[in-house]
C-alpha cells in the first residue's frame, strides 16, 4: 500500500490529503461537517495527485467508536457523525481497505513514525476536546477496543462542570476549548471562545486568568496521573490551543511537576497540524487486533 490517504476529522476542522512515502503531494482543509465533504474532498486530492484510485483510507476522528466496524458511535463535538458507518460508506466510494480510528491514537501513529519518533511517550491534541495517545515500547496502546488513551475524560472534579460526554469533572470540562467556552459564559454571562479567554487573560484581565489557570492546572494534574502509571519519556503537544504554547506551556509544566515525581520531557509536536492527518494516513499500517 503506496498510495494513502489521510483523513483527520477535528472538532473544528477537518484535514483530507493524498500521502506517498511520507509526502503530502495533494490536501484539503475545510470546516468540520460530514462525510458527504470528505468524500468531496478525497475526489479533489485523488485528481490533483493523479491518482485513479488510493490503495487505502485512514480516518482519526475524536469519538467513540467500534473499530472493528469502522463505526462512529456517537460523538459529542460532531453532531454530523453521529452513527456514521464511515468504512463502509468510504469503501462503497472509493473501492479500497478504511481504517478509523481516535483521532489522538493516529496522530501518535504520525509522531511514532515521522514526528519525534520517541519510543515511550503521551501524544495530547489540546483543541477543542483533549485527546490522548500511548505509545509503550515503540507500539500503539489501543486498548480492548482502540479507546486507549483518553486522558480528556479523566474525572479530576467528580462534582466539577458538566462534560458533553455525559460525565462531570472530566478535564476535557475544565481545560478543552468548548469546555472553556460553557464555562466563559457561566462566568460572565457571555460566551467566548477559548482562543479569545487565552488573549484576555494575557492581557491580566482576572476572570480570563483564573479559568486559564485553572484549565493549567487540571491539565498538569492530568498528565500527573498519568506519569505515575506510565513512566513515558516525553509528552506531546498537538491542538490549536497550543498556539499560545509561550503562555500555557509554563503553567502546565508547573503544575505537572507540583503532582508528580516522573519529570517527562515535555515538547510540542514537530509535524504541526499535520500530525493526525499523517497519523491517519499511516493508520493502514498500525491498526490493531481487536
Amino acid at each position: 500500500m503506496d498510495r494513502l490517504i489521510g483523513v483527520d476529522v477535528g472538532g473544528t476542522r477537518t484535514r483530507v490529503g493524498a500521502v506517498y512515502a511520507g509526502r503530502i503531494l495533494a490536501r484539503r482543509a475545510f470546516p468540520t461537517r460530514g462525510l458527504a465533504e470528505v468524500k468531496a474532498a478525497i475526489k479533489e486530492v485523488l485528481l490533483e495527485a493523479g491518482w485513479k484510485k488510493p490503495d487505502a483510507i485512514g480516518v482519526g476522528a475524536p469519538a467513540p467508536m467500534d473499530m472493528r466496524r469502522g463505526v462512529i458511535l456517537n460523538a459529542p463535538n460532531l453532531p454530523h457523525w453521529n452513527g456514521a458507518n464511515v468504512a463502509e460508506e468510504l469503501q462503497d466510494a472509493f473501492d479500497c481497505p478504511v481504517f478509523l480510528g481516535n483521532d489522538a491514537n493516529c496522530a501518535a501513529v504520525g509522531e511514532l513514525v515521522y514526528g519525534w519518533r520517541a519510543q515511550d511517550f503521551l501524544y495530547v491534541t489540546w483543541s477543542t476536546g483533549i485527546g490522548g495517545g500511548i505509545v509503550a515500547g515503540g507500539q500503539v496502546v489501543w486498548g480492548a477496543t482502540g479507546q486507549a488513551g483518553e486522558i480528556g475524560h479523566i474525572t479530576l472534579r467528580p462534582d466539577g462542570p458538566h462534560c458533553r460526554c455525559g460525565k462531570r469533572g472530566c478535564l476535557e470540562a475544565f481545560a478543552g476549548g468548548a469546555g472553556l467556552s460553557d464555562r466563559s459564559l457561566e462566568h460572565f454571562g457571555q460566551r467566548f471562545s477559548a482562543e479569545e479567554l487565552v488573549e484576555r487573560a494575557k492581557k491580566g484581565e482576572t476572570g480570563a486568568l483564573s479559568l486559564v489557570d485553572d484549565a493549567c492546572f487540571f491539565m498538569g494534574q492530568a498528565l500527573a496521573i498519568v506519569a505515575e502509571l506510565l513512566e513515558p519519556e516525553m509528552v506531546i503537544f498537538g491542538g490549536g490551543l497550543t498556539n499560545s504554547w509561550d503562555f500555557l506551556g509554563p503553567k502546565v509544566i508547573a503544575a505537572l511537576h507540583s503532582m508528580s515525581r516522573i519529570r517527562p520531557r515535555v515538547e510540542l509536536t514537530k509535524l504541526g497540524d499535520d500530525v493526525g492527518l499523517l497519523g491517519a494516513a499511516t493508520l493502514p499500517f498500525h491498526f490493531p487486533k481487536l
